[in-house]
């Protein structure tokens, strides 16, 4: 390669010199540059170059930048990029090798030969360059180059020293870059340190928190201006305060375990206590505490809120803890499988089941299966939203169930019920009702007690009236017949008004039977002798097409009842199943003992528990429908055709039964028939014998007899009547006329008066007084409607005597005779018995009469009564 011999350097010896030099100037700059600019220029001059330039190389290698550049003002500009690629290969790797080129001729030298470098140097005024490359990160990343114009021979001192420059602007570039890092650092590092001091201090004064250092004598050497807002000690109190004199007493063992643990050198701790506030009062503090050196860095925040939190939910879960164990309610936790995830206590009072045997187990082991269904829907219902109230039953451990009242409501996964033993109030609730239907029942069987009491006195007071119209009737009609016996057309006339009167007299008696006004006469009766003696008319009066049965219990009980009135209900009851039979059919009559409890009673108005003798009468015929069954014992009531039943057999049967003590009942079910029950009262006592009926001839008598009757045409009869029979009679319409006559004196053998009279004076209170008169006195009574005055549970009282109206005139006859002579044998008694025993002296007083007492008054008498002289 040729060149053209350049004028030699300054290099050589005096390269050390310049160096130095270089060094002095270059380490008072920091700009890159200027450091650049600056050894460009002193390099260029010192080689004689016309330009120094740097280039930056990129990562590829392939392209350089011009960075800085000197020339000596005649050199054209050399800014812009250049490709390594214009030249040689061999150029491109060598410098990439970190190797210094120089190229004496551009021209000549095969690496720079190329049209496209060749174009560059021309442009450039390039004939001869010197490259260094400079290493950046262990590669190639600036090239430092030198251009001269004319060829010429790179001497070996000018190659070096060129490279010596190269290298310390490099290295000088790279001490400024580090000094200009380590100066923006400093200058960023006092920025942070300032603005953390700031926020430090901020941070210190506005921090809610205890902010403390303490030393190794136990004061706090600094703190923060928190502690006088939370205990409200200054920070120069607190200064001179040893900090173990504000802690409470009873935390003062681990306060000390911790300063321990801290002097020892323990990197961090954690602890709580309560320090004294200055007013008074404990403040609850949790510390983090970190020992450095000689110090304790503290801090504590302030949790007496939190724990008064903690104190409360401790609190309410010993309560609720306590509720759970406690609770006399089955309280219970079901999961999503529906099984027992917690039970309390109250399990074992409730169903005998241990909590711990109901855990982990499905709630229906122990829903009673009948109950399944609705319990499910109710768990899919409650796993949603809360529900109220739900009731089903669960298994005791011991055999039953027991009712539970729920409420529950969902919480996360589980649901949380509470069951309330409800299984008294469910059978209280079961036996008010039953008592409820048991008082509709009462209720409704008291209105119709009271329905048939009313019409009793009704029907009892028309059969007064009835029966004393019957009497007039039938007085006469036996008065007339007694003057007319020579006449067959007025006898057979006379004997059919009297069958007349007989039918009325009947009719009337039905209506007293139920108005329970007729006078029995009840006997202890075998109720079971009693039927088979009636078995034969019970069979004719129904027919040979009906068959009747009696079955009757072996040692049935006897009852106090009269015998010829409950014959005619058990005939009747027999005719109305025959007709309801239509002739074709089964009569059954049992017999038999019944025990009546309260129960029963309850049911049933008027009905007193106890021992009954039970007779029952059924039939298979057509049966009554429901609706009427109310009615039927009502008077004139009948569902048979016009003309066949005067509706007044059953209410007879029940009015009697009623005056009797019992009670009657029927079932019935359409089309298959009806039953009726007859219970009477059970009688300890023996059986009574039936007395004789009076009989004989009529016979009459010269007696006195007081006749009292407010009717003025019953009274006539009668009067008639006894005067035919031979009696003298006197007469009266009330009471007070009657005592009248009886205390005048007149000898009276017996008193016939009416049961029902007006006045003050009742017809008892009238008997009772003339008995105290005349000791002796016969008293018979009359009556077409008996009251209570005479009667006692259905039945005359002791000693009473009663002809019903209408009577005949032999019946008259006969118990008049019966009662005198009865008179006749007591009063002999007495007199044989006054015999026997000393009689006091008694003078005779003057006008004295037999029959009329001394002093009585007795003129005039007969102008003021109503009475006639036999």
């Amino acid at each position: 390669m040729s060149s053209t011999p350049a004028p030699r350097s300054q290099a050589g010896t005096s390269g050390v010199a310049f160096l130095l030099q270089l060094e002095r100037r270059l380490r008072l700059l920091q700009d890159t540059g200027e450091i650049l600019s600056l050894s460009a220029q002193l390099l260029g001059q010192r080689l004689g170059a016309q330009q120094v330039a740097c280039f930056d190389i990129d990562q590829t290698l392939q392209c350089s930048t011009l960075q800085h550049a000197w020339s000596d003002g005649l050199a054209p500009g050399a800014a812009g990029e250049y490709f390594l690629g214009d030249y040689a290969a061999r150029l491109a790797d060598a410098l990439a090798a970190g190797q210094a080129l120089a190229v004496s001729d551009v021209a000549s030298d095969p690496r720079t030969a190329t049209p496209a470098a060749l174009a560059t140097f021309a442009r450039l005024g390039i004939r001869a360059f010197l490259n260094i490359p400079i290493a950046k990160e262990g590669r190639l990343g600036a090239l430092f180059v030198v251009h001269s114009r004319a060829a010429r021979l790179w001497h070996a001192d000018e190659i070096e020293l060129a490279v010596q420059v190269s290298e310390r602007v490099w290295s000088t570039i790279l001490r400024a870059q580090a000094e200009s890092r380590l100066r923006a650092l400093s200058a960023s590092m006092e920025m942070q340190v300032a603005e953390r001091t700031r926020e430090f201090g901020r941070t210190w004064n506005v921090s809610p928190d205890l902010l403390g250092v303490l030393n190794l004598d136990g004061y706090f050497e600094h703190s923060n201006p928190a502690w006088q807002a939370t205990l409200g000690w200054s920070v120069e109190e607190i200064r001179t305060t040893r900090f173990l004199e504000l802690v409470h007493p009873d935390d003062l063992p681990r306060t000390h375990a911790a300063w321990e643990a801290a002097n020892q050198g323990q990197p961090a701790l954690r602890f709580e206590n309560r320090y004294r506030h200055k007013l008074g009062g404990w403040h609850w503090l949790s510390w983090v505490a970190v020992p450095e050196g000689e110090k304790v860095y503290c801090s504590a925040r302030d949790i007496t809120v939190e724990k008064k939190l903690e104190a409360d939910l401790a609190a309410r879960n010993s309560e609720r803890e306590r509720l759970w164990r406690s609770a006399q309610d089955l309280m219970v936790a079901i999961d999503a499988d529906g099984c027992f995830a917690a039970v309390n206590p109250a399990s074992a009072a409730i169903l005998g089941w241990l909590p711990e045997e109901m855990l982990g187990r499905s709630l229906f082991d122990f829903v009673l299966p009948e109950d399944a269904a609705a319990t499910r829907l109710a768990l899919a219902h409650v796993t949603q939203e809360a529900m109220p109230s739900f009731e089903n039953r669960y298994r005791h451990r011991e055999g039953g169930h027991r009712w539970l009242s729920w409420v529950a409501a969902p919480e996360g996964d589980l649901v949380f019920a509470t069951g309330r033993h409800v299984t008294l109030e469910k059978e209280a609730q079961s036996t008010l009702r039953s008592m409820q239907e048991s008082l509709r029942h009462s209720e409704m069987a008291l209105l119709q007690s009271q329905k048939l009491e009313a019409l009793g006195k009704l029907t009892g007071g028309v059969a007064h009236d009835f029966n004393n119209v019957l009497q007039i009737i039938s007085g006469n009609l036996q008065l007339l017949q007694m003057t007319l016996d020579d006449d067959p057309l007025a006898a057979k006339r006379i004997a059919s008004a009297s069958d007349a009167v007989e039918r009325g007299a009947k009719l009337s008696a039905q209506l007293l039977a139920f108005a329970r006004r007729q006078p029995l006469k009840p006997l202890v009766t075998d109720l079971a002798q009693l039927l088979r003696s009636t078995e034969e008319l019970l069979r004719r009066a129904t027919g040979e097409s009906i068959e009747t049965r009696l079955l009757l219990a072996d040692d049935c009980w006897r009852a106090l009842v009269d015998p010829h009135q409950l014959e005619n209900v058990i005939l009747n009851l027999a005719i109305n199943a025959r007709d309801a039979m239509d002739g074709q059919g089964q009569l059954t009559i049992e017999l038999g003992n019944s025990v009546l409890d309260s129960d029963y009673a309850a049911r049933h108005a008027d009905v007193a528990p106890g021992d009954y003798v039970q007779l029952t009468v059924s039939d298979t015929g057509t049966g009554i429908p429901a609706d009427l069954l109310d009615k039927i014992f009502e008077p004139f009531f009948t569902t048979k055709k016009e003309g066949e039943g005067t509706g007044l057999g059953l209410s007879m049967a029940y009015g009697f039964l009623r005056q009797s003590g019992g009670h009657l009942t029927v079932d019935s079910v359409p089309g298959h028939g009806s039953t009726f029950r007859i219970y009477l009262p059970r009688s300890l006592e023996a059986e009574t014998e039936l007395p004789l009926q009076l009989s004989g001839p009529v016979l009459g008598g010269k007696e006195t007899i007081l006749v009292v009757e407010d009717d003025v045409q019953v009274q006539t009869t009668v009067v008639d009547m006894l005067r035919g029979l031979g009696y003298g009679v006197l007469r009266a319409s009330d009471g007070e006329s009657a005592l009248a006559i009886v205390g005048s004196g007149v000898p009276i053998d017996l008193l016939f008066t009416d049961v029902v009279m007006p006045g003050k004076v009742a017809s008892t209170e009238l008997a009772r007084q003339a008995r105290l008169l005349l000791p002796h006195l016969a008293v018979l009574f009359t009556s077409g409607y008996t009251q209570d005055a005479i009667m006692q549970g259905g039945r005359l009282e002791p000693g009473v005597e009663l002809l019903s109206k209408p009577y005949r005139r032999e019946d008259l006859a006969r118990r008049i005779r019966h009662l005198l002579a009865n008179g006749r044998h007591v009063t002999a008694l007495h007199q044989y018995r006054a015999q026997l025993a000393p009689q006091p002296l008694t003078p005779a007083l003057p006008g004295a009469r037999t029959g009329v007492r001394p002093g009585m008054r007795t003129s005039c008498w007969w102008k003021t009564m109503r009475m006639r002289a036999p």
